[in-house]
């Protein structure tokens, strides 16, 4: 009887969503992805960690609960330290196992073979670390994992080339508009956690680019001008995007999307910010938690779209709270200077 799988459809399942199926496929075991998320899987997620991890951590442990109860053999946890050479994950990422291992809930056995690329790629330590859970031996395993390492690289070329747009949407339509979603994979993915923002922006006709949509090559082309390259991997690709974005034409807006808790967009969604407005690109900053609520944020996301085609031509910032481009309003409207003391500038 072929050994049961279970993977949650959580956290980096979402970057190595070919990868790790493939392979367990391949060496001959049934795979079991758990549903999308739902209201029961925060609820369930939330119950079994501590409060103060982000939400998708607690939405990975939902994951997990939900396929305890599908009768699984095992559950695929790996311990992730780094996917790329001279980069680490989030620290949260990678004490999974010891978190799962002190849930208030008994799960089946894990598989958790540690993945460290921090040095460069190592399968043959992988490959070690997952053979006895196996009896199909080292040489089978060695030939899955590199077919389904192949099948990963082909799903992100392609991914690497394509924007979200809506069929039919033609890049002359006066209406386009360019926007970012700068967001974790697993944010940017999961439609309960984000409302389903991806499909409401391409029917608002927006052409969406996420940092997934960006080849490995511009977005470390792209951050080679800070005086420290950020040493985690989605740090790093978050700012990439956001400075490659910067440079594409059209009418454009960024919406930084993160959630509450999340320690590296506490700081890289700043650096980010000040960036987009050093480039004088709007941008609107959405933090998602459990009480988030669908009408507030399709007002805020609505108003925002709004204002980008709104926007003057040439006054991209109009009437900012600190009266910044009154001055030049007034003049160009033939408004004379008497409420002019209303500046900032005017002393």
């Amino acid at each position: 009887m072929a050994c049961k799988v279970g993977i949650p459809r959580a956290l980096l399942y979402y970057r190595f969503s070919r990868l790790w199926p493939v392979f367990f496929e391949k060496i001959g075991c049934e795979v079991k992805v758990s549903d999308e998320t739902n209201k029961a899987t925060i609820d369930q997620g939330a119950a079994s960690v501590v409060d103060e991890v982000c939400l998708p951590v607690k939405i990975f442990f939902g994951h997990l609960d939900w396929l305890s109860d599908c009768h699984v053999d095992y559950l695929f946890v790996p311990r992730i330290v780094s996917i790329e050479k001279k980069a680490y994950i989030c620290p949260k990422v990678m004490g999974l196992p010891d978190m799962a291992a002190t849930a208030k809930k008994d799960y089946p056995p894990f598989i958790s073979p540690l993945i460290n690329n921090i040095r460069g790629e190592k399968d043959e330590e992988y490959i070690r670390e997952l053979s006895p859970y196996f009896s199909c031996g080292k040489k089978r395993l060695k030939q899955a994992w590199l077919e389904a390492k192949k099948e990963q690289a082909r799903y992100d070329q392609k991914i690497s080339k394509e924007f979200w747009i809506e069929e039919g949407l033609k890049d002359d339509d006066p209406e386009l508009l360019n926007v970012l979603v700068l967001s974790h994979c697993y944010v940017a993915h999961d439609r309960y956690l984000n409302m389903n923002l991806l499909e409401k922006l391409k029917k608002a006709k927006c052409r969406v680019v996420l940092p997934e949509n960006i080849s490995d090559e511009l977005l470390e082309r792209a951050v080679k001008g800070l005086k420290k390259k950020p040493f985690w991997t989605y740090g790093k690709q978050l700012l990439g995007a956001a400075f490659w974005f910067s440079r594409m034409p059209g009418r454009k807006g960024a919406i930084i999307l993160t959630t509450f808790g999340c320690g590296i967009d506490s700081f890289i969604g700043n650096m980010a910010e000040r960036h987009f407005k050093k480039a004088g690109i709007p941008y609107l900053i959405i933090t998602l938690d459990e009480h988030t609520g669908q009408a507030g944020l399709e007002t805020r996301v609505e108003a925002f779209l709004d204002m980008l085609r709104w926007r003057r031509k040439h006054y991209e910032n109009n009437f900012p709270t600190y009266g910044e481009y009154l001055d030049t309003i007034a003049r160009d409207a033939g408004i004379h200077r008497a409420y002019s003391c209303c500046t900032s500038h005017d002393k």
